[in-house]
């Protein structure tokens, strides 16, 4: 009993309770809304600079990097059959147009072009034999209108004496038969001259058609001498050479390549999502992985295929199956390059380029205009290849439509 008094008496009742303790706050918690925060703000910041940049200039360029230089090639053949007998050029090297590049034997053409000469010199002297025997004809045919005029008057006068036996019977018939021959004779000659005159009429010796016949085949000839010499139809680089000396080739056989140095484009192969406001004409800047960002090419845009790519593959895809996945197609863009730069930065043809359109001007149009009546592409290479032929042609008809007096000994 006493235990418990003492205790109660010891251990008071009424203890007050200690006071509730306020947690600290929490460093952590408040690193991450801070950082929270500020990264809503870098994306926020991030999307409105974006947006800004598509507003004022991005929505107004279109790129890619599928876009690969391109060109002409001209294969280069002969026009006439022969061996090879020397190559003046090869591959890599750089020729100007006319520029003589290959040779093909020249015997066979030269002997064939003096025969030419003798057959238009036989054809002048055939023609000048038609205009003689035209005049020979013309005297002849007097000779026998002479003859006839005697024979009419021999016969009139013996008509008018035979009925008081002045002249025979016998003598009148003679002059009757003669008067008749004369007139066959006459006839006969009046349709030779006419004959003679057709074959020379409306014409001269040395326009006549046989000459003209034969001057055909000399210029041809004289072309054929003059092609077995081949040029370069234009200035450009030199490859893929498969002629060799000594080679038999025919003509039109591909003996090497030239590749034009001012004949050179760019196509840009552009999503079909990116053509909305491609048109043509719109200015372009172009960058080769071969010269790399520091050089820029600048150029237009010169028109869009009439089609993807995909349909112009030799195997076009048939999307009408079941498993038909959709894919974005994508179309030839043809770029046109400013010459002068390709002529500072030469491009080959194959190479990588990034092409960027700006299409701040929009009113251009999606088809290209009628195609020009000019030629886009054209050489003169060709265009003396006659040159001094004419000149020949006139020697030997002045040769050959004069004869001497009398046969030299």
């Amino acid at each position: 009993m006493e235990s418990h008094a003492s205790c109660r008496l010891s251990c008071p009742t009424d203890v007050a309770d200690p006071a509730p303790q306020i947690p600290a706050p929490d460093r952590s918690q408040r690193k991450h809304k801070l950082f929270f925060w500020g990264a809503l703000f870098f994306f926020v910041l991030c999307g409105l600079v974006w947006f800004m940049y598509w507003l004022i200039w991005g929505q107004f360029y279109e790129s890619t990097e599928d876009a690969y230089v391109t060109g002409n090639m001209i294969m280069v053949t002969p026009q006439e059959w022969g061996i090879i007998t020397s190559i003046l050029v090869d591959n890599a090297q750089l020729v100007d147009a006319g520029q003589p590049i290959l040779e093909i034997d020249r015997h066979d053409y030269e002997i064939a072009l003096e025969g030419a000469k003798a057959d238009l010199g036989d054809a002048v002297r055939k023609s000048t034999q038609m205009f003689i025997q035209v005049e020979q004809l013309k005297a002849k045919k007097e000779a026998s209108k002479a003859d006839l005029v005697r024979a009419v008057l021999d016969y009139e006068h013996r008509k008018a004496l035979v009925s008081d036996a002045s002249v025979s019977v016998e003598d009148f018939q003679h002059s009757e038969t003669t008067l008749a021959a004369a007139w066959a004779t006459y006839i006969g000659t009046d349709k030779m001259l006419a004959g003679a005159i057709a074959q020379v009429e409306n014409t001269t010796v040395a326009t006549h058609p046989i000459v003209e016949q034969a001057k055909a085949s000399l210029k041809k000839a004289f072309l054929s001498l003059h092609r077995c010499t081949v040029l370069a139809p234009a200035r450009g680089i030199i490859t893929q050479r498969r002629a060799q000396v000594g080679q038999w080739v025919n003509a039109s056989d591909p003996l090497m390549a030239l590749v034009p140095l001012d004949q050179i484009w760019v196509d840009a192969n552009f999503r079909e999502v990116s053509l909305k406001n491609l048109r043509i004409g719109q200015p372009i800047e172009m960058h080769a992985d071969m010269y790399g960002r520091g050089v820029h090419f600048h150029g237009k845009v010169v028109g869009l295929n009439p089609g993807t790519g995909a349909v112009f593959s030799i195997l076009p895809p048939q999307n009408a199956t079941g498993n038909w996945i959709k894919i974005i197609q994508r179309v030839p863009v043809k770029i046109g390059l400013e010459l002068k730069e390709i002529e500072q930065y030469p491009l080959m043809l194959g190479l990588s380029t990034t092409v960027t359109v700006d299409t701040h001007d929009r009113s251009g149009d999606r088809l290209p205009g009628a195609a020009p009546v000019e030629a886009v592409y054209s050489t003169d290479v060709y265009a003396d290849e006659l040159s001094g032929v004419d000149e020949m042609i006139d020697q030997i008809i002045a040769d050959n439509s004069q004869y001497p007096a009398e046969p030299e000994s």
